[in-house]
Parts: C-alpha cells; structure tokens; sequence
C-alpha cells in the first residue's frame, strides 16, 4: 500500500510538469492566447474509445446546440475508437473551436492531469464542473481505453488517481469546482463518494446502470444562465432534464457530508457483537464488471435487530444520509436492465448509495487494472473509506455473504 501511494505521488508530481511544460503547445484559435472569464466553465472527459464510440459526436452536437443559449463555456476532450490520437474542443455560444492534442490514451492519468490544467491556464470562471462519460468499470476503474488503432487490451484509469488529480485541480482554481458527476454506470457507491469528496462541492453519479448518449446537456446549460446557480442546482438541472429511460435513479452527494460518514459507521461497527460470526440474510446485490454491490442502508439494516445500541446507531446513518449527504436522489427513472424490467424494480427502495459487497466465490480473481489483493474482502483497502473505517474488520466478521437475489447486471 505504501508502495502504492509512492508510485501515484511520483506519477502525479510528474504528470503536473508535463502538463505545464506542454502548455507550450500552440491552439488553433486566438483563445488559448489569453485567459477569458466566464460564469460556468464545463470540462468533458469523453473515453469513447470502445463500443461507445458512436454516441460521441451526437452528444458534441447537443453540447454546441446547448451553448446557443447559455453563458457558460464548454470544454470536451474525446478519444474515439480507431482514431490515433484525441481530439480536444470548445464549445461556445454555439461556436466550436479546435485544439490540437498529440495524447493518444484516455485511460492514462497523466493525459486527464493535461487537460485539466490546460483548462486552468486557458479559462477563468466562477464556477466549474468536471464530468466524465462512459463505461463505470469495476469500483476502482473510469475511463476505458481500448485503443482501437492497435486493438490492445482494455486499459482502465484508476478512481483513486482520478481523485487526487481532481483535488488538485480544484484547489488550485481556489475550490470553485461545484459538481462532479460520474456519468458511468454504478459509481454512487460510498467507496467513490467518499474516494472524490475533496474534488468537488458535490458528486452526482448512477448507483445503477446509466444509459447512453442522454439528452440533458441543453436543458443543463440553459439552467447554467443564472449566475446564482449552484453545485446543487446545476446537478438538479441534469438531473430534471435527462429522459426518464436514460436512467433507473441519480444520487447528488453532499461532500462534505459525506466526510462525516466514517465516523457514524466506525460506531456502527465498533457496536457489532465479536463473538461469533454475523450471518446475514439474502441481500439485493448488483453485479457490474464482475464485482458485487449491494445498497448502503440495505446492508446496514441487517444489524440494527442484533441489539438496541446498534438498531439506534443505523439509524442515526439513515437519517444522515437521507437528510445530509444526500442532497437529492431523483428516483423516476425507467432504465432497467432486462432483469430488474422482470420485476419492476429493486425490491427494496435504494437508498442513493451503494457499496462494495465482498464475493467470496470471487476469491481466485485479481484485477489487472489496479493490482487490487487476490482477497476479495482485502482488495480496496488501499482506498480512502478503508484507510478510516476497518470495513476489512466488519466483512471477516460477517460469517456468510449469499450473492443476494438481484438480477445480474455484467459487462
């Protein structure tokens, strides 16, 4: 883990005075020349190279359409497949302007660092957004590259890395990125929340599958023509734009609530009976890119009936989550997979947000991506929520975990 952290730290470091050394690269346009302000700046990261690739050039099209009537500035670097390198955009009162990029992989940290801080020295506003689009990948994943010019494998950038280049953006624009959002599939799970909490004011993201290319981008930017819009009510917009079958619900995060979670489950955990393992009942699980998910509140609930201090510990995180780190949880959505349009929906309401639920029948998998633990219970402990919260210590203490009675959901 240490190792671990080195090996990000010197990347990132290095990636930084890549970046700034390669603003010397000229743009095709007089904009890059000198800083312009604006309310809203919107930065895209489009990893469309893979099986996503035809949604990307309808969306620019939405995007440019959308600026027509909006004040705020958008950004979009796509990377599509077969192509030899990406390709970088501004969208501006329904105007494009071409830039040129040499970097060819999107799922590559240093390149995403790049575009962020071409964003910073090209761009003054009051209020940023950073939004990714594409595959979610497995909890620690974003960003695939599958590099159609040379069919390579698949390449993953990491959530963690993606976090700490984020952060540092938005502290060095003075904390002024509002929103984040995830448009992946299965990213509102409590590990990534937490993981991007300092990236942003709030992060929106799908606790379920998400579909592609949505529609919501011109009533977005049309919202953004209020100068008083926030985080919260740019993500609203999103949110009350989108078509219904894009999505089946969207969580909006408060992060700096979702800084206070650890120490409500820490209470949660230190209040669980050590004496004997805890069997739990049938959990609703949801299965994407080979990992197991089940909703936060769902798992919680197994052990509020295992005596009253810990009934009263749930459900001081219930509360909090429902009233605090949740600042809107848009639920009517129609988006299904063919197993949850079977039946209708989740048995249980989700909460907003999932987490990691070990597979032990997944002992003998490793991820290629992350160089994640064998150990399925032991694989994200390098993760910010597992550094605060001994959730490897809860799930050893959790006799069985049955692969729950929810559809499979797989890539």
């Amino acid at each position: 883990m240490k190792r671990r952290r080195f090996v990000r730290d010197l990347a990132l470091g290095a990636g930084f005075a890549a970046a700034m050394l390669g603003q010397k690269a000229i743009a095709r346009t007089s904009l890059a020349q000198s800083k312009t302000r604006h309310p809203w700046v919107v930065l895209y990261w489009m990893p469309y190279d893979n099986d996503l690739s035809r949604f990307g050039e309808p969306i620019a099209d939405m995007l440019a359409k959308g600026t027509k009537h909006s004040d705020a500035v958008v950004a979009l670097q796509s990377d599509y497949w077969g192509d030899t390198h990406m390709r970088r955009r501004v969208f501006a009162n329904g105007a494009t302007q071409e830039f040129e990029v040499t970097a060819a992989d999107s799922s590559d940290i240093l390149n995403f660092a790049a575009y962020l801080d071409w964003a910073r020295t090209t761009f003054e506003a009051e209020h940023w957004a950073v939004i990714v689009v594409g595959h979610g990948g497995r909890i620690n994943e974003i960003s695939p590259d599958d590099d159609g010019a040379t069919r390579r494998s698949r390449q993953w950038m990491w959530v963690d890395w993606f976090a700490d280049v984020v952060s540092q953006f938005n502290r060095a624009i003075g904390g002024r990125v509002e929103l984040l959002f995830f448009q992946n599939c299965h990213k509102a799970t409590l590990e990534v929340v937490y993981e991007v909490r300092e990236c942003a004011r709030y992060t929106l993201a799908s606790q379920l599958l998400l579909g592609a290319p949505n529609y919501y981008y011109e009533g977005f930017l049309r919202r953004l023509v209020d100068p008083s819009v926030d985080g919260r009510e740019a993500a609203i917009a999103i949110m009350e734009s989108e078509q219904t079958d894009m999505y089946h619900s969207l969580t909006l995060a408060n992060n700096r609530a979702i800084a206070q979670i650890p120490a409500m489950l820490t209470k949660v955990i230190q209040l669980l009976p050590r004496q004997s393992q805890i069997a739990l009942p049938t959990l609703p699980a949801f299965r994407y890119f080979g990992e197991q998910h089940c909703d936060l509140l769902a798992l919680l609930h197994c052990f509020a009936d295992l005596n009253r201090p810990l009934r009263e510990a749930v459900m001081e995180i219930e509360d909090f989550v429902q009233s605090s780190a949740i600042a809107h949880h848009q639920t009517s959505g129609t988006f299904y997979s063919a197993g949850l349009r079977r039946r209708k929906s989740p048995q249980e309401p989700l909460c907003g947000l999932n987490v990691y639920l070990p597979d032990t029948f997944a002992a003998s998998w490793g991820s290629t991506a992350d160089s994640a633990p064998r150990d399925p219970i032991t694989r994200y402990q390098f993760l910010a929520l597992y550094q605060v919260v001994d959730i490897v210590g809860l799930y050893r203490n959790i006799a069985a975990y049955p692969l729950g009675s929810a559809p499979v959901i797989s890539r």
